[in-house]
């Protein structure tokens, strides 16, 4: 008697485990749209962008790959040149499960590529220091990046979430004094007064608010 019950409760264990493993075996897709906020010193204003997630988001202790595009506008000369910026990162998932909400938090490392911006049509008022910054603008720049962050997701149904997401980046080696060499360069075409104190390199700080639907297959 007393064997049969252990025999029960290991296969009630087994199946508790493997019940457990199935459900965060699930693999995922999850389309979004995003509002993407950058630093001061990386002279890029706000945009709207699209992405893309993919993996097992959806078990206890999980994991993404995530692609996000933006089409941020700079400033440069007085006017406002269009970029791309790609953002692409694998995250650490831990989902707290309450019924149909499940608040997650996660962690993350990867690279946002920010593509060249035109330049301005004319030059030939710049001085040399100007034309560098300005070709150090226009050159594709490619950083790593740390994020972190969380959200919650709302089971719509078996195999669909609501999601949002708020998700903060630590950006590594970004050039960020480009922008500001470029404004300081060009105080005589904007107008106005910045900063002469200049570096090669320093840490900003992008935000990312976003909300999509998870598809769970």
């Amino acid at each position: 008697m007393e064997r049969s019950l252990r025999l029960r409760g290991v296969r009630l264990l087994l199946a508790g485990v493997l019940a457990f493993g199935s459900q965060a075996a699930y693999a995922d897709v999850s389309v979004f749209v995003a509002n993407v906020s950058f630093d001061d010193d990386a002279n890029l204003e706000p945009a709207l962008g699209f992405g893309l997630r993919w993996g097992k988001s959806s078990g206890f202790i999980a994991g993404e790959t995530s692609l996000l595009i933006a089409r941020p506008d700079r400033e440069i000369a007085g006017s406002a040149e269009a970029a791309t910026a790609f953002f692409y990162d694998g995250r650490f998932l831990v989902n707290i499960p309450v019924g149909q909400l499940k608040p997650f938090i996660g962690v993350g490392f990867g690279a946002i590529t920010v593509t060249s911006t035109d330049l301005p049509s004319s030059t030939d008022n710049l001085g040399e220091e100007a034309l560098d910054a300005l070709n150090t603008v226009a050159d594709l720049q490619t950083n790593s990046a740390f994020s972190y962050g969380g959200g919650i997701r709302y089971a719509l149904n078996d195999r669909v979430d609501a999601r949002i997401d708020l998700r903060q980046y630590q950006v590594f080696s970004v050039r960020s004094a480009v922008a500001t060499r470029v404004a300081s360069e060009l105080e005589g075409v904007t107008g106005e007064t910045v900063d002469k104190e200049l570096t090669d390199e320093s840490t900003v700080q992008y935000n990312e608010i976003s909300a999509g639907i998870v598809f769970r297959f």
